[in-house]
Protein backbone atom coordinates (compact mmCIF):
# COMPACT_ATOMS: atom_id res chain seq x y z
CA UNK A 1 0.00 0.00 0.00
CA UNK A 2 1.24 3.26 -0.73
CA UNK A 3 0.50 6.15 1.76
CA UNK A 4 0.78 9.88 0.32
CA UNK A 5 -1.00 13.38 1.39
CA UNK A 6 -2.46 14.46 -1.37
CA UNK A 7 -3.65 11.72 -4.66
CA UNK A 8 -3.87 13.02 -7.68
CA UNK A 9 -5.81 11.21 -10.88
CA UNK A 10 -5.10 12.79 -14.09
CA UNK A 11 -1.55 13.16 -15.90
CA UNK A 12 -2.86 15.35 -17.84
CA UNK A 13 -0.69 19.45 -17.70
CA UNK A 14 -3.13 20.26 -14.77
CA UNK A 15 -2.34 16.97 -12.71
CA UNK A 16 1.55 17.14 -13.81
CA UNK A 17 1.20 21.08 -13.06
CA UNK A 18 -0.64 20.20 -9.30
CA UNK A 19 2.05 17.40 -8.80
CA UNK A 20 4.92 20.10 -8.92
CA UNK A 21 3.55 22.89 -6.83
CA UNK A 22 2.83 20.23 -3.96
CA UNK A 23 6.70 19.20 -4.55
CA UNK A 24 7.95 22.46 -4.66
CA UNK A 25 5.36 23.13 -1.57
CA UNK A 26 6.70 20.07 0.46
CA UNK A 27 3.70 17.89 0.47
CA UNK A 28 3.92 14.28 -0.39
CA UNK A 29 1.81 13.30 -3.19
CA UNK A 30 1.29 10.58 -5.54
CA UNK A 31 -0.06 10.98 -9.64
CA UNK A 32 -1.61 8.16 -11.50
CA UNK A 33 -2.68 8.20 -15.08
CA UNK A 34 -4.38 5.22 -17.09
CA UNK A 35 -2.06 6.37 -19.97
CA UNK A 36 0.43 8.23 -20.36
CA UNK A 37 1.15 11.86 -19.42
CA UNK A 38 -1.00 14.25 -21.71
CA UNK A 39 -3.09 11.12 -23.11
CA UNK A 40 -6.14 13.43 -22.73
CA UNK A 41 -7.43 17.30 -23.84
CA UNK A 42 -3.48 18.31 -23.25
CA UNK A 43 -1.67 16.18 -26.07
CA UNK A 44 -4.72 17.13 -28.50
CA UNK A 45 -4.80 20.35 -28.11
CA UNK A 46 -3.55 22.90 -30.68
CA UNK A 47 0.19 23.41 -29.05
CA UNK A 48 -0.92 27.13 -29.10
CA UNK A 49 0.20 29.32 -25.58
CA UNK A 50 -2.43 31.89 -25.61
CA UNK A 51 -1.60 35.43 -25.77
CA UNK A 52 -5.34 35.74 -24.63
CA UNK A 53 -6.56 37.46 -27.91
CA UNK A 54 -8.60 34.94 -29.03
CA UNK A 55 -10.81 35.60 -25.87
CA UNK A 56 -10.63 39.31 -25.47
CA UNK A 57 -13.94 39.97 -26.62
CA UNK A 58 -15.67 37.27 -25.86
CA UNK A 59 -14.17 35.95 -22.72
CA UNK A 60 -12.10 38.87 -21.27
CA UNK A 61 -11.71 36.89 -18.00
CA UNK A 62 -10.25 34.27 -19.43
CA UNK A 63 -8.25 36.54 -21.64
CA UNK A 64 -6.48 37.94 -18.79
CA UNK A 65 -5.38 34.57 -17.30
CA UNK A 66 -3.77 33.40 -20.54
CA UNK A 67 -1.80 37.04 -20.95
CA UNK A 68 -0.59 36.58 -17.61
CA UNK A 69 0.34 32.62 -17.95
CA UNK A 70 1.75 33.26 -21.58
CA UNK A 71 4.34 35.62 -20.08
CA UNK A 72 5.23 33.25 -16.91
CA UNK A 73 5.77 30.10 -18.98
CA UNK A 74 7.71 32.16 -21.80
CA UNK A 75 9.86 32.82 -19.14
CA UNK A 76 9.98 29.39 -16.96
CA UNK A 77 9.54 27.15 -19.30
CA UNK A 78 12.40 28.05 -22.35
CA UNK A 79 12.69 24.67 -23.86
CA UNK A 80 8.71 24.01 -24.55
CA UNK A 81 8.03 27.62 -25.69
CA UNK A 82 8.37 28.58 -29.35
CA UNK A 83 8.16 32.55 -29.40
CA UNK A 84 6.96 32.79 -32.90
CA UNK A 85 4.65 35.57 -32.26
CA UNK A 86 0.80 35.23 -34.31
CA UNK A 87 -1.47 37.66 -36.64
CA UNK A 88 -4.79 37.98 -36.59
CA UNK A 89 -5.78 39.04 -39.99
CA UNK A 90 -8.62 40.55 -41.39
CA UNK A 91 -9.68 38.93 -44.53
CA UNK A 92 -12.43 40.78 -46.71
CA UNK A 93 -16.09 40.25 -45.59
CA UNK A 94 -14.76 40.59 -41.67
CA UNK A 95 -16.45 42.98 -39.74
CA UNK A 96 -14.19 46.20 -38.70
CA UNK A 97 -16.37 46.89 -35.61
CA UNK A 98 -15.54 43.13 -34.29
CA UNK A 99 -11.42 44.78 -35.20
CA UNK A 100 -12.15 47.55 -33.31
CA UNK A 101 -13.84 45.70 -30.27
CA UNK A 102 -10.52 43.38 -30.68
CA UNK A 103 -7.98 46.17 -30.11
CA UNK A 104 -10.03 47.92 -27.47
CA UNK A 105 -10.33 44.68 -25.55
CA UNK A 106 -6.35 44.59 -26.11
CA UNK A 107 -5.54 47.48 -24.74
CA UNK A 108 -7.76 47.49 -21.75
CA UNK A 109 -6.10 44.11 -20.89
CA UNK A 110 -2.51 45.13 -21.22
CA UNK A 111 -2.25 42.41 -24.44
CA UNK A 112 0.76 43.67 -27.05
CA UNK A 113 -1.09 44.70 -30.28
CA UNK A 114 0.89 45.74 -33.20
CA UNK A 115 -1.27 47.06 -36.30
CA UNK A 116 0.15 45.75 -39.13
CA UNK A 117 -0.19 46.80 -43.34
CA UNK A 118 -0.79 43.57 -45.76
CA UNK A 119 2.43 44.13 -47.42
CA UNK A 120 4.13 44.02 -43.58
CA UNK A 121 2.22 40.98 -42.93
CA UNK A 122 3.15 39.06 -46.22
CA UNK A 123 6.91 39.71 -45.57
CA UNK A 124 6.23 38.09 -42.53
CA UNK A 125 4.27 35.05 -43.66
CA UNK A 126 4.60 34.91 -47.36
CA UNK A 127 1.62 32.01 -47.32
CA UNK A 128 -0.72 34.27 -46.08
CA UNK A 129 -3.35 35.36 -48.47
CA UNK A 130 -2.70 38.05 -50.53
CA UNK A 131 -6.05 39.63 -50.46
CA UNK A 132 -5.85 40.42 -46.44
CA UNK A 133 -6.64 44.12 -45.49
CA UNK A 134 -4.95 44.14 -42.08
CA UNK A 135 -3.00 41.95 -39.54
CA UNK A 136 -2.72 42.10 -35.78
CA UNK A 137 0.62 41.21 -34.20
CA UNK A 138 0.15 39.11 -30.74
CA UNK A 139 2.39 37.61 -28.17
CA UNK A 140 0.92 33.73 -29.27
CA UNK A 141 3.66 31.23 -28.36
CA UNK A 142 3.97 27.30 -29.83
CA UNK A 143 4.40 25.36 -26.96
CA UNK A 144 5.12 21.53 -26.55
CA UNK A 145 2.65 19.98 -24.09
CA UNK A 146 4.48 16.38 -24.23
CA UNK A 147 7.73 18.49 -22.88
CA UNK A 148 5.74 20.46 -20.67
CA UNK A 149 4.02 17.47 -18.67
CA UNK A 150 7.37 15.74 -18.37
CA UNK A 151 9.27 18.87 -17.07
CA UNK A 152 6.66 19.19 -14.42
CA UNK A 153 7.07 15.95 -13.08
CA UNK A 154 11.02 16.08 -12.94
CA UNK A 155 10.45 18.34 -9.94
CA UNK A 156 7.38 16.02 -8.41
CA UNK A 157 10.02 12.83 -8.69
CA UNK A 158 12.95 14.57 -7.76
CA UNK A 159 10.96 15.75 -4.18
CA UNK A 160 9.84 12.05 -3.59
CA UNK A 161 6.64 12.27 -5.85
CA UNK A 162 5.02 8.79 -6.94
CA UNK A 163 4.27 8.73 -10.27
CA UNK A 164 1.85 5.70 -11.67
CA UNK A 165 1.72 5.87 -15.34
CA UNK A 166 -0.80 3.03 -17.00
CA UNK A 167 -2.97 2.97 -14.01
CA UNK A 168 -6.35 3.23 -14.09
CA UNK A 169 -8.40 4.59 -10.84
CA UNK A 170 -11.14 1.86 -10.65
CA UNK A 171 -12.65 2.58 -6.84
CA UNK A 172 -12.53 5.44 -4.72
CA UNK A 173 -12.09 4.11 -1.17
CA UNK A 174 -14.73 5.89 1.23
CA UNK A 175 -14.83 5.58 5.01
CA UNK A 176 -17.02 7.19 7.31
CA UNK A 177 -18.49 9.50 4.12
CA UNK A 178 -14.60 10.61 3.40
CA UNK A 179 -12.83 9.61 0.67
CA UNK A 180 -9.21 8.02 1.98
CA UNK A 181 -8.16 6.33 -0.95
CA UNK A 182 -7.90 4.51 -4.64
CA UNK A 183 -7.58 1.59 -6.10
CA UNK A 184 -5.63 1.73 -8.99
CA UNK A 185 -5.56 -1.32 -12.06
CA UNK A 186 -2.16 -1.45 -13.72
CA UNK A 187 -3.27 -2.06 -17.14
CA UNK A 188 -0.62 -4.25 -18.53
CA UNK A 189 -0.71 -6.97 -15.69
CA UNK A 190 -4.02 -6.30 -14.09
CA UNK A 191 -2.57 -5.90 -10.67
CA UNK A 192 -4.38 -3.82 -7.97
CA UNK A 193 -2.38 -1.25 -6.27
CA UNK A 194 -4.46 0.77 -3.26
CA UNK A 195 -3.15 4.58 -2.23
CA UNK A 196 -3.88 6.63 0.62
CA UNK A 197 -4.06 10.16 1.17
CA UNK A 198 -5.24 12.72 3.10
CA UNK A 199 -7.04 14.04 0.01
CA UNK A 200 -7.43 13.50 -3.22
CA UNK A 201 -7.69 15.53 -6.51
CA UNK A 202 -9.89 14.70 -9.48
CA UNK A 203 -7.83 16.60 -12.35
CA UNK A 204 -8.53 13.99 -15.04
CA UNK A 205 -10.74 16.58 -17.56
CA UNK A 206 -13.04 15.60 -19.88
CA UNK A 207 -13.34 12.28 -17.34
CA UNK A 208 -13.74 13.85 -14.29
CA UNK A 209 -17.61 12.46 -14.12
CA UNK A 210 -16.70 9.59 -13.84
CA UNK A 211 -14.23 10.06 -11.25
CA UNK A 212 -16.60 11.73 -9.21
CA UNK A 213 -19.46 9.18 -9.57
CA UNK A 214 -16.90 6.57 -7.62
CA UNK A 215 -16.87 9.21 -5.04
CA UNK A 216 -20.94 9.93 -4.90
CA UNK A 217 -20.67 13.17 -6.05
CA UNK A 218 -21.51 14.86 -9.45
CA UNK A 219 -20.01 17.88 -11.76
CA UNK A 220 -21.37 20.27 -13.55
CA UNK A 221 -19.67 19.73 -17.63
CA UNK A 222 -20.18 20.09 -20.66
CA UNK A 223 -18.13 18.46 -23.46
CA UNK A 224 -17.05 19.64 -26.30
CA UNK A 225 -15.08 17.97 -29.00
CA UNK A 226 -12.43 19.70 -30.99
CA UNK A 227 -10.65 18.31 -34.42
CA UNK A 228 -7.54 19.11 -35.69
CA UNK A 229 -5.33 18.24 -39.05
CA UNK A 230 -1.77 18.28 -39.47
CA UNK A 231 0.00 19.28 -42.31
CA UNK A 232 3.40 17.84 -43.49
CA UNK A 233 5.57 20.74 -43.01
CA UNK A 234 5.51 24.18 -41.55
CA UNK A 235 3.11 26.80 -43.48
CA UNK A 236 4.04 29.77 -41.20
CA UNK A 237 6.49 30.71 -38.15
CA UNK A 238 3.84 32.58 -36.69
CA UNK A 239 1.14 31.64 -35.28
CA UNK A 240 -2.45 32.26 -37.58
CA UNK A 241 -5.42 33.53 -36.50
CA UNK A 242 -8.41 34.72 -37.87
CA UNK A 243 -9.76 38.34 -36.98
CA UNK A 244 -13.18 37.33 -36.21
CA UNK A 245 -15.41 35.55 -33.54
CA UNK A 246 -13.83 32.41 -32.58
CA UNK A 247 -15.13 29.86 -34.85
CA UNK A 248 -14.39 26.78 -36.82
CA UNK A 249 -10.91 26.54 -38.81
CA UNK A 250 -9.90 29.93 -37.65
CA UNK A 251 -7.00 28.93 -36.22
CA UNK A 252 -3.00 27.84 -37.64
CA UNK A 253 0.01 27.14 -35.59
CA UNK A 254 3.26 25.89 -36.64
CA UNK A 255 4.89 23.21 -34.41
CA UNK A 256 8.25 21.35 -34.85
CA UNK A 257 8.31 20.46 -38.92
CA UNK A 258 4.37 20.59 -39.18
CA UNK A 259 1.48 22.88 -38.51
CA UNK A 260 -1.61 21.87 -36.69
CA UNK A 261 -5.11 23.63 -38.00
CA UNK A 262 -8.44 23.49 -36.09
CA UNK A 263 -10.68 23.25 -34.47
CA UNK A 264 -14.50 22.03 -34.54
CA UNK A 265 -16.37 22.49 -31.75
CA UNK A 266 -18.82 19.80 -31.37
CA UNK A 267 -21.09 18.50 -28.19
CA UNK A 268 -20.70 15.24 -27.16
CA UNK A 269 -21.60 13.16 -24.51
CA UNK A 270 -18.70 10.65 -24.20
CA UNK A 271 -15.37 11.67 -23.44
CA UNK A 272 -14.15 8.79 -25.89
CA UNK A 273 -16.08 10.17 -28.16
CA UNK A 274 -12.94 11.22 -30.68
CA UNK A 275 -13.59 10.43 -34.19
CA UNK A 276 -12.81 12.64 -36.65
CA UNK A 277 -15.03 13.00 -39.29
CA UNK A 278 -14.34 13.57 -42.73
CA UNK A 279 -16.55 16.76 -42.74
CA UNK A 280 -14.71 18.24 -39.77
CA UNK A 281 -11.19 17.80 -42.00
CA UNK A 282 -13.11 19.57 -45.10
CA UNK A 283 -14.45 22.13 -42.69
CA UNK A 284 -10.77 22.64 -41.39
CA UNK A 285 -8.91 22.59 -44.51
CA UNK A 286 -11.23 24.79 -45.95
CA UNK A 287 -11.41 27.48 -43.43
CA UNK A 288 -7.63 27.27 -42.84
CA UNK A 289 -7.37 27.54 -47.13
CA UNK A 290 -8.78 30.89 -46.67
CA UNK A 291 -6.03 32.27 -43.89
CA UNK A 292 -3.00 30.59 -46.25
CA UNK A 293 -4.11 29.33 -49.93
CA UNK A 294 -1.27 26.60 -49.65
CA UNK A 295 -3.49 24.85 -47.52
CA UNK A 296 -5.69 23.63 -50.52
CA UNK A 297 -2.12 22.04 -52.18
CA UNK A 298 -0.95 20.67 -48.58
CA UNK A 299 -0.81 17.04 -47.67
CA UNK A 300 -2.84 16.11 -44.61
CA UNK A 301 -0.88 13.85 -42.93
CA UNK A 302 -3.33 13.11 -39.50
CA UNK A 303 -5.92 13.97 -37.78
CA UNK A 304 -6.92 13.82 -34.37
CA UNK A 305 -9.32 15.17 -31.66
CA UNK A 306 -9.79 16.27 -27.56
CA UNK A 307 -12.51 16.78 -26.01
CA UNK A 308 -13.07 19.67 -24.02
CA UNK A 309 -14.02 19.40 -20.01
CA UNK A 310 -15.88 22.75 -20.02
CA UNK A 311 -18.13 24.46 -17.17
CA UNK A 312 -21.46 23.86 -17.44
CA UNK A 313 -23.40 26.26 -19.33
CA UNK A 314 -27.09 26.42 -21.04
CA UNK A 315 -25.74 26.82 -24.34
CA UNK A 316 -24.59 23.90 -26.50
CA UNK A 317 -22.91 25.91 -28.82
CA UNK A 318 -19.29 25.00 -26.88
CA UNK A 319 -17.57 28.42 -28.65
CA UNK A 320 -19.86 30.62 -26.17
CA UNK A 321 -19.08 28.56 -23.04
CA UNK A 322 -16.34 30.42 -20.62
CA UNK A 323 -12.92 28.83 -21.05
CA UNK A 324 -12.57 29.65 -17.09
CA UNK A 325 -11.82 26.98 -14.86
CA UNK A 326 -13.53 25.85 -11.12
CA UNK A 327 -11.99 24.52 -8.20
CA UNK A 328 -15.06 22.30 -6.46
CA UNK A 329 -14.44 21.22 -2.71
CA UNK A 330 -16.97 18.42 -2.78
CA UNK A 331 -16.29 18.75 1.52
CA UNK A 332 -15.50 14.56 1.60
CA UNK A 333 -11.87 15.13 1.03
CA UNK A 334 -12.22 14.86 -2.96
CA UNK A 335 -11.63 18.25 -5.11
CA UNK A 336 -12.41 18.43 -8.64
CA UNK A 337 -11.07 21.10 -11.40
CA UNK A 338 -12.38 21.32 -14.31
CA UNK A 339 -12.28 24.03 -17.68
CA UNK A 340 -9.33 25.82 -18.17
CA UNK A 341 -7.05 25.73 -20.80
CA UNK A 342 -3.21 24.42 -21.25
CA UNK A 343 -2.11 28.11 -21.32
CA UNK A 344 -3.50 28.25 -17.62
CA UNK A 345 -2.54 25.06 -16.64
CA UNK A 346 -0.01 26.81 -13.96
CA UNK A 347 -2.40 29.08 -12.72
CA UNK A 348 -4.93 26.20 -11.93
CA UNK A 349 -2.20 24.40 -10.58
CA UNK A 350 -1.85 27.05 -8.19
CA UNK A 351 -5.76 27.63 -7.13
CA UNK A 352 -6.26 23.76 -6.56
CA UNK A 353 -2.91 23.46 -4.49
CA UNK A 354 -4.09 26.48 -2.28
CA UNK A 355 -7.12 24.91 -1.53
CA UNK A 356 -5.54 22.30 -0.36
CA UNK A 357 -3.13 23.63 2.17
CA UNK A 358 -6.33 25.65 3.19
CA UNK A 359 -7.69 22.26 3.73
CA UNK A 360 -4.27 20.89 5.62
CA UNK A 361 -3.68 24.50 7.74
CA UNK A 362 -0.72 25.14 6.09
CA UNK A 363 0.49 28.19 4.59
CA UNK A 364 3.24 27.63 2.40
CA UNK A 365 3.13 29.81 -0.69
CA UNK A 366 3.18 28.52 -4.21
CA UNK A 367 6.79 29.02 -6.10
CA UNK A 368 6.05 27.35 -9.35
CA UNK A 369 5.68 31.05 -11.44
CA UNK A 370 9.11 32.18 -10.35
CA UNK A 371 11.21 28.45 -10.65
CA UNK A 372 12.56 27.57 -14.10
CA UNK A 373 10.77 24.45 -14.74
CA UNK A 374 13.46 21.40 -13.76
CA UNK A 375 15.21 19.16 -16.25
CA UNK A 376 15.25 21.78 -19.40
CA UNK A 377 19.01 21.29 -19.52
CA UNK A 378 18.58 17.83 -20.43
CA UNK A 379 16.83 18.68 -23.41
CA UNK A 380 17.45 19.17 -27.08
CA UNK A 381 16.83 22.58 -28.52
CA UNK A 382 13.75 23.69 -29.51
CA UNK A 383 12.63 24.11 -31.92
CA UNK A 384 13.20 21.76 -34.79
CA UNK A 385 15.68 24.39 -36.19
CA UNK A 386 17.95 24.60 -33.24
CA UNK A 387 18.48 20.63 -32.85
CA UNK A 388 20.59 20.60 -36.10
CA UNK A 389 24.00 20.00 -34.39
CA UNK A 390 24.60 16.26 -35.24
CA UNK A 391 22.86 14.02 -37.43
CA UNK A 392 24.85 10.80 -36.22
CA UNK A 393 22.24 7.98 -36.00
CA UNK A 394 19.48 9.28 -36.44
CA UNK A 395 15.99 6.80 -35.75
CA UNK A 396 13.40 9.79 -36.96
CA UNK A 397 14.50 11.50 -39.81
CA UNK A 398 11.03 14.27 -39.52
CA UNK A 399 12.07 15.19 -35.97
CA UNK A 400 15.70 14.79 -36.00
CA UNK A 401 15.74 11.65 -32.82
CA UNK A 402 18.73 9.96 -32.32
CA UNK A 403 19.03 6.46 -31.00
CA UNK A 404 21.47 7.85 -27.73
CA UNK A 405 17.63 9.66 -27.28
CA UNK A 406 15.64 6.56 -27.49
CA UNK A 407 17.99 4.49 -25.40
CA UNK A 408 18.15 7.39 -22.78
CA UNK A 409 14.13 7.41 -22.47
CA UNK A 410 14.25 3.26 -22.58
CA UNK A 411 16.56 3.14 -19.85
CA UNK A 412 14.62 5.29 -17.43
CA UNK A 413 11.28 4.38 -17.69
CA UNK A 414 11.27 0.96 -19.61
CA UNK A 415 8.26 1.88 -21.57
CA UNK A 416 5.51 -0.68 -22.27
CA UNK A 417 4.27 1.21 -25.41
CA UNK A 418 5.79 3.20 -28.43
CA UNK A 419 3.67 6.12 -27.37
CA UNK A 420 6.17 6.36 -23.65
CA UNK A 421 9.25 6.95 -26.51
CA UNK A 422 6.50 9.01 -28.24
CA UNK A 423 5.84 12.06 -25.99
CA UNK A 424 9.32 12.12 -24.63
CA UNK A 425 11.58 12.41 -27.79
CA UNK A 426 8.60 13.62 -30.52
CA UNK A 427 9.61 9.99 -32.40
CA UNK A 428 6.61 9.64 -35.01
CA UNK A 429 5.35 13.01 -34.47
CA UNK A 430 6.60 14.00 -37.77
CA UNK A 431 5.48 13.90 -41.74
CA UNK A 432 5.45 10.23 -41.59
CA UNK A 433 3.64 9.67 -38.31
CA UNK A 434 5.78 7.25 -37.11
CA UNK A 435 5.42 5.12 -40.87
CA UNK A 436 9.38 4.26 -41.13
CA UNK A 437 10.64 5.09 -37.22
CA UNK A 438 8.24 2.88 -35.11
CA UNK A 439 10.06 -0.68 -36.02
CA UNK A 440 13.72 0.94 -35.40
CA UNK A 441 12.65 1.75 -31.99
CA UNK A 442 10.93 -1.27 -30.74
CA UNK A 443 14.23 -2.58 -32.71
CA UNK A 444 16.27 -0.75 -30.44
CA UNK A 445 13.70 -2.05 -27.06
CA UNK A 446 14.51 -5.32 -28.06
CA UNK A 447 18.33 -5.09 -28.15
CA UNK A 448 18.11 -3.69 -25.05
CA UNK A 449 16.65 -6.60 -23.50
CA UNK A 450 13.20 -4.27 -22.51
CA UNK A 451 10.75 -5.97 -25.04
CA UNK A 452 10.24 -9.82 -26.22
CA UNK A 453 10.17 -9.78 -29.90
CA UNK A 454 6.24 -11.78 -29.38
CA UNK A 455 5.08 -8.86 -27.50
CA UNK A 456 6.89 -6.67 -29.60
CA UNK A 457 5.02 -7.24 -32.28
CA UNK A 458 1.52 -6.60 -30.28
CA UNK A 459 2.56 -3.55 -29.74
CA UNK A 460 3.38 -2.99 -33.06
CA UNK A 461 0.03 -3.80 -34.29
CA UNK A 462 -1.42 -1.53 -32.03
CA UNK A 463 0.30 1.45 -32.34
CA UNK A 464 -0.12 0.78 -36.44
CA UNK A 465 -4.25 0.58 -35.53
CA UNK A 466 -3.96 3.76 -33.43
CA UNK A 467 -2.00 5.37 -36.38
CA UNK A 468 -4.34 4.35 -38.87
CA UNK A 469 -7.12 5.98 -37.12
CA UNK A 470 -5.83 9.42 -37.49
CA UNK A 471 -4.63 9.17 -41.32
CA UNK A 472 -7.39 7.37 -42.45
CA UNK A 473 -10.00 11.10 -42.15
CA UNK A 474 -7.50 12.32 -45.06
CA UNK A 475 -6.56 9.77 -47.12
CA UNK A 476 -6.23 11.30 -50.33
CA UNK A 477 -3.69 12.09 -53.43
CA UNK A 478 0.09 12.21 -52.07
CA UNK A 479 -1.13 10.79 -48.61
CA UNK A 480 -2.65 7.83 -49.54
CA UNK A 481 0.15 6.88 -51.69
CA UNK A 482 2.47 7.66 -48.75
CA UNK A 483 -0.13 5.09 -46.76
CA UNK A 484 0.20 2.48 -49.44
CA UNK A 485 4.24 2.32 -49.15
CA UNK A 486 3.89 2.22 -45.48
CA UNK A 487 1.35 -0.76 -45.91
CA UNK A 488 3.51 -2.34 -47.96
CA UNK A 489 6.46 -2.27 -45.93
CA UNK A 490 4.25 -3.91 -42.93
CA UNK A 491 2.51 -5.97 -44.75
CA UNK A 492 5.53 -6.95 -47.13
CA UNK A 493 8.96 -6.74 -45.64
CA UNK A 494 7.41 -7.37 -42.08
CA UNK A 495 5.08 -9.75 -42.40
CA UNK A 496 2.67 -8.20 -40.70
CA UNK A 497 -0.10 -10.23 -42.15
CA UNK A 498 0.72 -12.83 -40.23
CA UNK A 499 0.37 -11.27 -36.86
Amino acid sequence: MIVKDVIIIGGGSTGCGIARDLALRGVSHCLIEKNDFAAGATGACHGLLHSGGRYVVSDPAAAAECIAENRILRKIGRKCVERTDGLFIRLPGDSKKYRDAFLKSCERLGIETEVLSPTRALELVPSLNPALEEAVRVPDCSIDPFRLCMLNIVTSQARGGEILTHHEVIDIIKERGRCVGVRAREKLSSSIKEIRGKAIVNATGAWAQRIARLSGSSLPMTLSKGSLVVTNHRLSNMVINRLRPPSDGDIIVPNEAVCLAGTTSVAVDDPDNMDVTAGEVEIVAREAASMVPEFERVRLIRTYAGVRPLLHAASEDGRQISRNFQIIDHTNGLFSIIGGKLSTYRLMAEKLCDAIMKEFGLKTACATAEKPLEGQEELRGYPLSKRLESLKDIVCECELVSRSEVERVIQRINPKHIGDIQHRTRLGMGPCQGGFCTYRALGIMQETGKMPPEESMHILKEFLQRRFKGVRPALWGDQLREEQLIEYIYLGILSMESH
